[in-house]
C-alpha cells in the first residue's frame, strides 16, 4: 500500500483512468494488469458495491463498482477492468478507459479534494487526475463485507 510520505515525493508512476468525465489515478506498482471486460459471475449475498467476480489467470478476483465509493451513478458499460496485484487485494475496478501511465518526473502532486477515498491530486500534462486511497477502498470494501454476513 502506498503511505502518506510517498505522497510528497513524486518518484513512482502512475495509471490515470477516467470514470464517468473524471480522471483518477493508481499507483502503477499496485496494478496487476488492464484487462478487456469480461464474463462476470454474480457474488451472492455480497452488498452493492461489489459487481460480481471474474476469473483472473485462475484466481478468483471481485470486481467492484469504483463509482458506488465515488459518490458517480453506476458503470453501465465498462470499456476496461484495471486488476490490482494479490499482494494489495484479490480485487479489480470497472472503469471507462485508461489514458495513459505517467511518471513521477512528468507530474506534480497536491494536497486530495475533500473525499475520503482521495490520496492527493496529481497534475500532469494534459490534466489532473484524483490519486485513489487504496487502503481506504479496499478497507471500506471489507466492511462492507462483513456488515452484509453479520445481517445474515
Amino acid at each position: 500500500m502506498s503511505n502518506t510520505s510517498d505522497i510528497s515525493s513524486p518518484s513512482g508512476k502512475y495509471l490515470i483512468f477516467s470514470l464517468q468525465g473524471s480522471d483518477y489515478a493508481l499507483d502503477l506498482a499496485q496494478v496487476a494488469e488492464v484487462e478487456d471486460p469480461s464474463l462476470m459471475w454474480p457474488i451472492p449475498l455480497a452488498p452493492d458495491c461489489y459487481c460480481g467476480a471474474l476469473n483472473f489467470h485462475g484466481d478468483i478476483v471481485a470486481v467492484m463498482d469504483l463509482p458506488f465509493f465515488l459518490g458517480l451513478d453506476k458503470c453501465s458499460k465498462p470499456g476496461k477492468i484495471v486488476v490490482l496485484h494479490h499482494e494489495v487485494a484479490s480485487l479489480a475496478f470497472l472503469v471507462d478507459a485508461v489514458i495513459r501511465i505517467v511518471t513521477g518526473g512528468e507530474l506534480s502532486i497536491c494536497p486530495a479534494p475533500d473525499n475520503a477515498f482521495a490520496a492527493a491530486t496529481l497534475h500532469y500534462s494534459g490534466g489532473e487526475a484524483i490519486q485513489l486511497d487504496l487502503e481506504s477502498l479496499v478497507l471500506s470494501a471489507e466492511i462492507g463485507m462483513q456488515r452484509n454476513q453479520q445481517v445474515l
